[in-house]
């Protein structure tokens, strides 16, 4: 009787160490097929248009491509820039189903653009007209700017500006066209996943601190949408850990605080504001500025 009950407690252990080891397999074949295919970003949907897929690896590799601060941009607000590879692809499928061929060595991102610019010729632009009443009558409503020059003399002109207006439209048609007749696909949870948070700006209570703390301040009216705003973005974080202790740099948000940008009287982004020590505006500069002079101005405002 105790060999027997000591031979089924052998055969437990025995069970329970087959089961525990069938368990590790699957588990490491579970890992390694999300790895492979859940996991992969060369994998992942991130959108399908018609029977082509953009992944996320591929996304990654186009944006970057796109120079700074553009690129952050882009990376913050994915959406806009899957719209651009969605299109690029839904005109390069019609052309290749059209049958146009790249120029004869010439590959990547030259090749993809001739095939763009050879369909958009052959099926809108080429197909242009231009009635020679049009050209008349272009050159009699604005007779006036013309000078003394004669019709003949315009003709040219005029026609190649009705062409370039008729040109964009119908462009815009076509393309119009080609993407309500496309499948699209996009997977909007994964698109916001890989979607990075703006940099943080500072509040209106900082900036009135900062005015109270007796130190001299650099606030750049701005926005984290403004590709000029971001360019400068490095050069104000790099003097804030530069001028630690000595002056107070703040980013405020105009589209955040509105009545602050209208107080001010902020009429374009960015707008640099240094104020002295006693809080009280010494100087500003609208647009981009290199960091040599806004250094320079920041130890004029009293930062040494």
């Amino acid at each position: 009787m105790l060999k027997g009950v000591s031979l089924v407690a052998k055969r437990r252990k025995i069970l329970l160490w087959v089961l525990t080891i069938v368990g590790i397999i699957l588990a490491a074949g579970v890992y390694g097929y999300l790895k492979i295919f859940t996991w992969n970003p060369e994998r992942q949907k991130l959108a399908l248009i018609n029977d082509r897929l953009i992944t996320v690896a591929h996304f990654g590799r186009e944006i970057a491509k796109v120079p700074a601060p553009y690129q952050d941009l882009f990376k913050e607000e994915p959406r806009e820039f899957l719209d651009q590879l969605i299109l690029k692809e839904i005109l390069l499928q019609e052309a290749r189903r059209r049958g146009l061929r790249s120029e004869s060595g010439a590959q990547g991102e030259e090749a993809d653009l001739f095939l763009i610019q050879s369909l958009l010729q052959k099926e809108v632009l080429e197909k242009i007209k231009v009635s020679k009443e049009e050209v008349e009558g272009v050159y009699r409503q604005h007779r006036d700017q013309m000078g003394k020059k004669s019709l003949p003399e315009m003709a040219p002109i005029i026609e190649f500006a009705i062409r370039e207006a008729k040109g964009k439209e119908q462009v815009e048609e076509y393309v119009t066209s080609l993407k309500r007749n496309a499948k699209i696909e996009i997977d909007e949870k994964r698109l916001q996943a890989i979607s990075v948070p703006p940099p943080s700006t500072n509040t209106a209570e900082e900036f009135k601190k900062a005015l109270q703390s007796g130190q001299p301040v650099l606030v750049d009216f701005g926005a984290n949408s403004c590709a000029p705003c971001r360019q400068i973005r490095p050069i104000l974080k790099e003097l804030e850990k530069e001028y630690s202790g000595k002056a107070r740099v703040l980013i405020l948000d105009v589209y955040k605080y509105k009545e602050l940008a209208r107080e001010y009287r902020v009429q374009m982004i960015p707008t640099l504001i240094f104020f002295d020590k006693s809080g009280k505006e010494f100087f500003r500069h609208m647009g981009a500025w290199d960091k040599t002079s806004i250094e320079g101005k920041l130890k004029e405002a009293g930062a040494v």
